[in-house]
């Protein structure tokens, strides 16, 4: 019988173990089913609700006289059914979450070891509508009892004023601002209720706030309702206005001091919950006022009297300025009047009065900034080097005059506040002027001065040979009287002159180079153009040496090089002592018998469609020199001589066909000394002929 008994228990606790039931004790098997004590195993189901029928399973529950929960006891006489393993019975409504105690026959009890709660479905009939921080609110609906907490936005009340089933009564925080409550219910299923409405939570208002002006500083009365509530206000300012500790504060009235950088605005009141109400009455600060400016003109770093009201509240002026044009330290300052130096890089318009508080208040009237001023300029046409007299006013102010292309000039012929005379700098160029007074400050002048120079566009013919004519083209070419060639030879009668062409007739001393005129008022212009004189050009279709080594003159990259050579004491490919043609011609100075001047064609087929080498050669002495050329395969040519004469150039013609076979192209091209030592030589014109 005791096996029996046994399995047939074990087998329906697993049942019920199954299907959601509690367990409530753990040494179950600890005690004798015969011996007639009475044990709990386990209740169920879980998530039983109020008014449904919940189990109770164990040993001996013939026993039990009555069952108590939290909030409620069921008698024997309520029990649905009772048999020595099982009671049954309905959940009563008030019943709680807690540990079950189950009460004996003999007046023993037997306590559950699991707490036993249900599942309870909380509702919600009725929520205050408004109130303030700190008031309490009712809350109506049912299974209220089981509410563990109230969340507002910010906070969370889990202890009540008080707390039934039907109504839920708390304290709102202070901290709380308007929207729905959730409430947060108990039991095996904790749930989570949302009202439907929201709580309005009280804000403070203002009802008045006093017309009159107000200074920084002074003290504000602010009457209103739940002012109480106001934990900072924000006045309207500059930067952060904010005040958090008052004079004084009711629910009525707040009385603060006004902070130093408000401004007239609105208030913003800040409740305690963060919310900000801003007001619809503003105040208004008093501030500076401007109503004169004297003298009407003033100068920098004269005195400038300001009239006006509450200017002891002015803590700084801006002037309108070049850069940063602030002053903050007066000659003397009172409500009515500042007097102030006016700084050096003030310019004509408004000041900008700022207070204390950082307010700033522009003015309606303008400081007029005296500065130099140019009415005419004489003569109106003027060179270099020749005096230029300005006239105009307050010149007495400048320390500075700029001309149009960077010359400057601070030492003035004669200087007064009408008259400047000054030297027309050798570098100064066409345009307006520009002055810099004694404070640094610059004053652009539509005032230009008319420096005409003649100048150079272009040269025909080139080259031009000796007792031929050069026609100049180009401008204000009627200012010239002497055209100077290099050399050093002048010529000062023309054949034609005119404002834009000059014809004259090259003269026998003259040389290749740069030409200058001379002016009638004795000026002289590096007119930056060279003139090509002498014979007729060479006759030469592609050029390897011309003034330089020719460069790509599409992109400007090299095409040719100049390699190191053998056996030179120099080699100088910008040498001017004694150019064929043009300013520039190679020098080498060879200090070897057979030395080389060695060149490297970037395009091993430049020679290609030409058939001889033209170049020209000047000797120190009478020798001998040779041409050589490395082939695209690595081979010499055989030595090619040719004679040189010593004092004048020699046109050296060599046909290519006797390099030798040049099929493959070349990679090194050499003009060799052949003998002669010392040995100093000039070669130009260096090309290639169709």
């Amino acid at each position: 019988m005791k096996n029996f008994y046994n399995t047939r228990l074990l087998l329906l606790i697993c049942l019920v173990l199954s299907i959601g039931f509690i367990t409530s004790c753990d040494d179950d098997d600890d005690v004798d089913p015969t011996s007639g004590q009475v044990q709990l195993l386990s209740f169920g189901p879980t998530g039983v609700q109020h008014g449904d029928e919940i189990r109770f399973f164990g040993r001996n529950l013939n026993r039990v006289e009555a069952i108590e929960m939290a909030g409620a006891t069921v008698t024997r006489a309520d029990f649905i059914e009772q048999t020595t393993e099982l009671i049954r019975l309905m959940v009563p409504d008030e019943a709680m979450e807690g540990l079950v105690t189950l009460r004996l026959d003999n007046g023993e009890e037997v306590v559950s070891k699991t707490i036993l709660s249900f599942n309870v479905p909380i509702t919600i009939t009725s929520v205050t509508e408004e109130a303030r921080p700190g008031a309490n609110i009712t809350i109506t609906g049912t299974r209220l009892d089981w509410v563990e907490g109230v969340v507002f936005d910010r906070d969370t009340v889990d202890e009540f004023v008080s707390q039934t089933a039907s109504e839920l009564v708390l304290q709102v925080p202070m901290t709380a601002s308007t929207g729905t409550l959730f409430l947060l219910g108990g039991g095996t299923e904790p749930m989570s209720i949302e009202t439907e409405n929201e709580l309005v939570v009280t804000l403070p208002q203002v009802t008045a706030l006093p017309t009159t002006p107000f200074n920084t500083g002074s003290n504000l009365t602010i009457t209103g309702t739940n002012l109480d509530l106001v934990k900072a206000i924000m006045f309207t300012g500059v930067g952060e206005a904010v005040v958090t500790e008052f004079v004084s504060q009711t629910p009525t009235q707040i009385v603060a001091q006004i902070p130093a950088n408000a401004a007239t605005g609105p208030l913003t009141l800040v409740a305690l919950s963060d919310v900000e109400v801003e007001t619809t009455q503003e105040i208004t600060v008093v501030l500076p006022a401007v109503t004169a400016l004297s003298p009407s003109a003033v100068r920098h770093g004269q005195n400038l009297t300001i009239t006006g009201t509450n200017l002891n509240l002015v803590e700084e002026i801006q002037f309108t300025g070049v850069g940063e044009a602030n002053v903050s330290e007066f000659v003397s300052q009172s409500a009515t009047q500042i007097v102030v130096e006016v700084p050096g890089n003030a310019s004509t318009g408004t000041l900008t009065m700022v207070t204390s508080s950082g307010v700033e208040v522009e003015t309606t009237q303008e400081v007029n900034i005296s500065l130099p001023t140019i009415t005419s300029l004489s003569p109106s046409q003027i060179d270099p080097g020749q005096n230029l007299t300005i006239n105009g006013t307050n010149l007495d102010l400048v320390e500075m005059i700029e001309f149009q292309g960077g010359a400057e000039v601070t030492s003035f012929v004669s200087q007064s506040a009408t008259r400047i005379v000054v030297q027309v700098p050798m570098d100064a160029q066409r345009g307006a002027l520009t002055l810099t007074t004694n404070t640094d400050y610059v004053v652009e002048t539509e005032a230009e001065v008319n420096i005409i120079l003649p100048a150079i566009t272009s040269l025909s013919p080139e080259p031009v040979a000796h007792g031929s004519y050069l026609t100049i083209t180009g401008t204000e070419l009627n200012q010239v009287e002497t055209v100077v060639f290099d050399g050093g030879v002048e010529v000062s009668d023309f054949v034609a002159q005119n404002d834009n062409q000059i014809v004259l007739t090259v003269p026998a001393g003259a040389q290749a180079g740069e030409l200058i005129f001379i002016t009638h008022s004795g000026f002289e212009v590096s007119t930056g153009v060279e003139a090509q004189v002498g014979g007729p050009g060479p006759d030469i279709d592609y050029y390897i040496y011309d003034n330089a080594l020719r460069t790509n003159p599409a992109t400007g990259d090299a095409e040719w090089q100049q390699w190191g050579g053998w056996e030179t004491e120099s080699q100088d490919l910008a040498n001017t002592e004694h150019p064929n043609r043009g300013p520039r011609a190679i020098k080498v100075v060879y200090s070897g018998e057979y030395g080389a001047l060695q060149l490297h064609p970037i395009d091993a087929d430049v020679l290609e469609g030409y058939s001889t080498l033209v170049l020209y050669v000047r000797g120190s002495v009478n020798s001998t020199l040779a041409v050589q050329v490395k082939n695209g395969d690595g081979d010499n040519s055989e030595d090619v001589p040719f004679d040189v004469t010593a004092g004048e150039y020699t046109l050296v013609e060599i046909p290519l066909s006797s390099l030798g076979d040049l099929s493959s192209g070349i990679t090194e091209f050499m003009i060799k000394n052949y003998g002669t030592l010392p040995n100093t030589v000039y070669i130009d014109d260096i090309g290639l002929r169709e």
